[in-house]
């Protein structure tokens, strides 16, 4: 895979399952995908039911188990770049970091969304897909692109069902903001139960989508100034998606699912990326 895409390279965030299912005899059993990291930004491994406190809808709820993450990632890369080429290289490096542990799909913005692979692990599809990416010329984009691209994911996750979604998003153009389709995306993210992580050029624009929604669903925020190497920025994300941690709780019988949903930890030092919103069915 390296030597597949170092000519590209050259060139240039906690998630929740989309349902939740009753257990044998019991409740409602949730499923959560979270991460934590120390001050330094390192991962932190180790942690233990004693470590963690869970409330849903503000009750607290018993921890069944939590331990690392070993299911495949399903994560679809959102790039929004106004045709600069500028995320082409770290677009490779996040593909070569997460090789073996995830299905990647990949849309930019040309203005309107453009597929440049299905869900995937080919290396092939991706070397095409990044060719693709390079300068292409000055792309306006509005703002309400991204808001509508970041829904359609999010819609794409819940069709395939899938286990450990995520959504990332790279842009340099940022979102309208006060749209009206801010909330039907925000919606949609949450039944999809992805990550939203979000990758930004300093002083533009983050709305409800974009700047919410990473807030909401677990995901993590990084800002970048012009001319700022952008592979490691992506790179952090990927490690934060790569080291996370599965925990799952059961709400007592006949109790309804709430989308309010906080997670704490008892060590010191540790900071935890979880989301403040869930699939409430």
């Amino acid at each position: 895979m390296r030597q597949i895409l170092v000519l590209s390279l050259a060139c240039a965030a906690l998630t929740l399952t989309p349902a939740s299912r009753v257990a044998a005899g019991a409740g409602v059993l949730r499923t959560v995908y979270f991460s934590a990291a120390d001050a330094s930004g390192a991962a932190v491994s180790g942690l233990t039911p004693a470590d963690l406190a869970v409330k849903e809808g503000g009750k607290e709820r018993a921890i069944d188990s939590v331990g690392p993450a070993t299911e495949k990632m399903q994560v679809f890369l959102l790039v929004d770049d106004g045709g600069s080429g500028a995320f082409q290289g770290s677009v490779a490096q996040f593909i070569e970091t997460t090789q073996g542990r995830a299905q990647v799909a990949i849309s930019a913005l040309n203005p309107q969304p453009m597929r440049l692979t299905e869900f995937t692990e080919n290396v092939d599809e991706f070397k095409t897909a990044i060719g693709r990416l390079g300068p292409r010329g000055k792309i306006q984009t509005v703002g309400e692109q991204i808001i509508g691209a970041v829904e359609f994911a999010a819609k794409e996750l819940v069709k395939r069902k899938a286990a450990r979604p995520s959504i990332v998003v790279m842009t340099v153009g940022g979102e309208q903001p006060q749209s009206t389709e801010a909330d039907p995306a925000l919606n949609a993210l949450k039944a999809s139960a992805a990550s939203l992580s979000v990758v930004y050029l300093r002083g533009v624009e983050l709305g409800k989508v974009l700047g919410d929604g990473p807030k909401r669903s677990g995901g993590m925020t990084q800002d970048v100034s012009a001319g700022v190497a952008l592979g490691p920025v992506l790179d952090k994300i990927a490690q934060n998606l790569l080291h996370q941690y599965v925990l799952t709780y059961t709400l007592p019988d006949g109790t309804k699912p709430n989308e309010r949903f906080e997670l704490t930890t008892s060590r010191k030092g540790v900071t935890l990326l979880a989301p403040s919103r869930v699939p409430d069915k």
